[in-house]
């Protein structure tokens, strides 16, 4: 089994040096983010640590020259207190990735991806179900340049989520600067002032919403918006294959608990077109923290 297992590696990695363009493939990410202490507004002194963890991987196959199967399944488990005098809660969303690449032409490859997802407490998994899809276009203006555009759709708690992308990567020839956005959703620009060291920025905007399955609490669910805006260093090791960033973090997050049956048909961009919903806990308060985060990339040049 363990030739098997080798032999089944070895295969993979040639399929990424033979089925990709682009100069590096993510295998898997790993971060872990801590707000020490997030205060509930209109509760002075109160507060909660909010910790999130979360494991990302990715594999993509090749079927020929032009297109490649995508697979992976992500990993979030996000900790806090959603009432100032309660106890923390672990909520949790794992999420299978099944889809496609496809070069269109020289210029223009595009992204396909179901994103079937559990997210809960695990009191039960009956009514924690959601099922998302996200496509995203490339389109190559020069050697440095891409163009990005896309959309993402997922079927909320609330609602139906619909996210317009639109981005920009940018790699300088002497491969310095790197500008990687994909807004509303992610981005980062950093620039390179050692071989091994990078200084940068980013920013990371993600709704999630998740199912309070537990005896006590089955009725509710909690609208999740994680966004944060962080200063960086960066440590390319071992010849770039080993990524690794410590982050100071000013946190925006807030988790608001709503009724199962309190929704909202439509959200894009954090509008929320007649939402009168009513939230039952405190909004939290934008504080401090920091995030280290771990990427194994395989190089292909």
């Amino acid at each position: 089994m363990k030739l098997q297992s080798t032999l089944f590696i070895i295969c993979i990695f040639i399929l990424f040096v033979s089925g990709f363009s682009q100069n590096y493939v993510d295998l898997a990410k790993v971060s872990h983010t801590q707000i020490p202490n997030a205060g509930f507004e209109n509760s002075d002194a109160l507060s909660t640590p909010i910790t999130q963890s979360k494991i990302l991987t990715s594999i993509p196959i090749k079927i020929s020259d032009s297109l490649a199967f995508l697979t992976g399944v992500d990993y979030e488990l996000h900790n806090l207190k959603l009432f100032p005098i309660s106890d923390p809660v672990n909520l949790s969303v794992i999420t299978a990735k099944l889809g496609f690449n496809f070069q269109h032409n020289s210029r223009l490859s595009a992204t396909y991806l179901l994103l079937p997802k559990l997210a809960t407490d695990f009191g039960h998994l009956k009514s924690s179900f959601q099922i998302g899809a996200i496509a995203l276009f490339k389109y190559k203006l020069n050697d440095q340049t891409k163009l990005v555009f896309g959309d993402y759709v997922n079927k909320e708690f609330f609602g139906i989520l619909n996210v317009p992308i639109l981005g920009v990567y940018h790699k300088s020839k002497n491969k310095k600067t790197e500008i990687d956005i994909k807004f509303p959703i992610i981005g980062y620009g950093d620039y390179k002032i050692h071989k091994n060291l990078r200084i940068g920025a980013d920013f990371l905007m993600i709704v999630r919403t998740f199912d309070l399955a537990k005896t006590d609490v089955n009725d509710f669910y909690v609208h999740a918006a994680s966004n944060e805006v962080a200063a960086y260093l960066q440590f390319d090791l071992f010849k770039e294959s080993l990524v690794i960033k410590a982050k100071a973090v000013y946190s925006m997050f807030d988790y608001g608990v709503y009724g199962d049956n309190d929704g909202t048909p439509f959200g894009m961009l954090g509008w929320y077109p007649g939402d009168e919903r009513i939230r039952l806990n405190s909004e939290y308060e934008g504080t401090l923290g920091f995030k280290v985060s771990a990427i194994y990339r395989f190089q292909l040049d």
